[in-house]
């Protein structure tokens, strides 16, 4: 219990010290596994952007990338042993601006088909439903994931495509836009786990964009596990690799999961 506190402790020093075109920028391979039945997981999602040549509006404020906070609030609770819910608070907080609330993931649900390891690849999906505030953003999404899990020995490798549909506002007559998204994750300490994501917004399925028009990132990261299993710690460090992405991004997950 005493290291949690010295991690909340330095990760704290860590925002302070920081100088402080979508919804908030956050970045997560999900995986297979979801939270027993009764049991509750609480994170806290921290990204930060360095550099950036990009702007995004804001409030109807055109607003440097460079220099801004993402941050979101996440409780999961297990239904079952294979199926799960959660609500997120997502806020943002640019350089010369105060944080806002920007949005509410209000129907988010996580279901796997079977029992890990009894197939070849292990398949889940997770479904949200985005409520952003109305000034900042003016439609709802509803996005749908597929997540593909695959162990050999200590190796992990897990992808997610994903399908976002806009449900309501200007943009509503778009096409299903589609992101894809994997990791490798080496798993043989049982405290310290590096691995490298990739993530990449293609555009409409029935127009995808050339990569070099796309949004697209890669992460190295580690897992850090600790307190008998109950907290993680996930850190990465986000390249871009073309023309649209911001420069550099860093993001930090902070988990405990408890019945």
């Amino acid at each position: 219990m005493k290291r949690f506190y010295y991690f909340v402790l330095i990760l704290s020093v860590f925002i302070i010290i920081l100088p402080t075109k979508s919804f908030c920028q956050f970045y997560k391979i999900y995986g297979y596994d979801t939270p027993e039945a009764g049991e509750k997981e609480f994170s806290y999602w921290l990204s930060y952007i360095p550099s950036s040549d990009h702007t995004h509006e804001f409030f109807g404020e055109e607003i440097e990338r460079e220099g801004m906070f993402s941050h979101s609030l996440e409780i999961e609770y297990g239904l079952s042993n294979r199926f799960a819910v959660a609500l997120y608070l997502d806020f943002e907080h640019p350089r010369y601006s105060g944080i806002k609330w920007v949005n509410t993931k209000a129907v988010m649900a996580r279901y796997r088909f079977y029992e890990k390891k009894s197939k070849p690849v292990d398949i889940a999906i997770y479904t949200e439903y985005k409520l952003p505030k109305k000034q900042y953003i003016d439609y709802e999404e509803l996005e749908l994931k597929l997540i593909l899990e695959k162990d050999f020995g200590f190796h992990t490798i897990v992808t997610n495509p994903t399908f976002e549909k806009k449900m309501s506002g200007s943009d509503i007559d778009k096409g299903v836009e589609f992101s894809f998204s994997g990791g490798y994750y080496y798993k043989r300490s049982p405290v310290v786990q590096p691995g490298i994501e990739f993530y990449s917004k293609m555009g409409e399925v029935r127009d995808t964009k050339l990569f070099k028009d796309q949004e697209s990132y890669v992460f190295p990261t580690v897992d850090i596990i600790f307190g008998k299993g109950a907290y993680k710690w996930h850190i990465g460090v986000g390249i871009g690799l073309t023309d649209p992405s911001d420069n550099i991004i860093l993001k930090s997950i902070i988990s405990y999961g408890f019945f």
